[in-house]
């Protein structure tokens, strides 16, 4: 991948514009990946500690990264039987619909002369403009030894790979008014993709599950500021809370118990949350298998606020009611429809409502209720079959 750092009017690289709290920069090196780069060339001026961010970026991606000045240096580090990809300084593009356009191949995305002039790309011919990405032969790029050292790399390979007759691959201009496709010159436009970024990132939970539905509102409030530390913060505070629950029910207060199980709940969920509409945004896995390891914790600090005390002649006694609670809880969820299962996920919820009846004194009352509330839901409902019979 090759992609360079040009100054926007304000005197700042537009490669080093934030979007969803990373560098654009950062953005194209998960496009350069997606299009199967294993080395990563940026033209600059020289280091800066931004550019030393994306490096570390990029290695912990087991790539290379290397900075080159000009087109001189970049003709000794690219080979005939290599492919190359270049992208537009500023260039945000859906991660989705550029797969979807390189999937054909080699070629240069290429958009209607005035729509995309208009945008701010540069014009190929008399009908067309250019996307912003190109995917060529490497060997093109041995001509750039015949150029002025300050020539323009970007435009001399946009040329070059033009009168090798790489095809055109056309973009549809309706990508550019959704804002799939942008190539950044100003602040507001990138801010007004930032926000549809998020938007669509962040997870959707039905207010059925209140708890949920109210940390993913908070995880999207706080975004994308709160997205670096944010995650790593709520996990302390939620580790926290359900340390300080423990506590206080090996000393038999049933109240601060589950308030505090209440608020390690929310602010776990709220961490999860926001990892996960991190994990969206870079495009990076784990999201799912973070929340069943949280979910099993949450589970297993509930027993036991909800055990303890026990001792060796009423431990049976004490557990019965808070597994049978757990389980019936669980096995809901896996009986629930898709759009369903996230009410029987929330722990929250159910620590609000067991909260409720600690205040009044009838904890195991209410325990007991959910349960044969729980157990007629899964009683009665039958998830469709998904056999087919002969």
């Amino acid at each position: 991948m090759l992609s360079t750092l040009e100054l926007t009017q304000g005197g700042r690289p537009r490669a080093f514009q934030r979007l969803g709290g990373r560098f654009l920069l950062s953005w194209q090196v998960d496009l350069a990946r997606d299009l199967g780069c294993s080395r990563i060339v940026c033209l600059a001026d020289g280091e800066s500690e931004q550019l030393d961010e994306v490096r570390e970026q990029v290695e912990g991606f087991g790539l290379d990264f290397q900075m080159v000045r000009g087109p001189l240096p970049l003709v000794g580090l690219l080979t005939a039987d290599q492919e190359l990809v270049v992208i537009a300084d500023g260039l945000v593009a859906d991660r989705e619909l550029v797969r979807e356009l390189m999937g054909q191949g080699r070629g240069v995305v290429a958009l209607p002369d005035d729509v995309g002039i208009e945008a701010g790309f540069e014009r190929i011919d008399a009908s067309h403009a250019w996307g912003g990405i190109i995917v060529t032969r490497a060997n093109i790029a041995q001509q750039l030894a015949d150029m002025p050292p300050d020539s323009d790399t970007i435009s001399l390979l946009l040329r070059l790979a033009l009168q090798a007759g790489t095809r055109l691959i056309p973009l549809d201009e309706e990508a550019l008014e959704s804002g799939d496709w942008l190539l950044v010159r100003e602040r507001a436009a990138l801010a007004q993709r930032e926000e549809t970024l998020l938007d669509r990132s962040v997870e959707q939970v039905s207010w059925s599950a209140p708890g949920l539905a109210l940390s993913r509102r908070l995880a999207r409030a706080l975004a994308p500021d709160g997205l670096e530390r944010g995650g790593t913060i709520a996990m302390v505070l939620g580790a926290l809370g359900l340390v300080g629950a423990i506590a206080s029910a090996s000393y038999d207060y049933a109240f601060p118990a589950v308030a505090s199980f209440l608020a390690g709940s929310f602010a776990f969920a709220s961490g999860e949350a926001l990892a996960g509409l991190k994990s969206r945004l870079r495009g990076t896995g784990g999201a799912a298998s973070r929340a069943r390891l949280l979910h099993n914790l949450l589970d297993l600090a509930l027993l036991a606020v909800l055990t303890l005390p026990a001792t060796a002649y009423n431990a049976l006694e004490r557990v019965f009611l808070p597994l049978m609670l757990i389980g019936l809880l669980r096995l809901a969820a896996t009986l629930a429809p898709a759009r369903g299962e996230n009410a029987w996920r929330d722990r929250t919820s159910v620590a609000f409502v067991l909260l409720v009846s600690a205040w009044f004194g009838s904890l195991e009352q209410t325990m007991a209720a959910l349960c044969v509330a729980t157990l007629g839901f899964c009683l009665f409902f039958r998830r469709k079959s998904q056999i087919t019979l002969a």
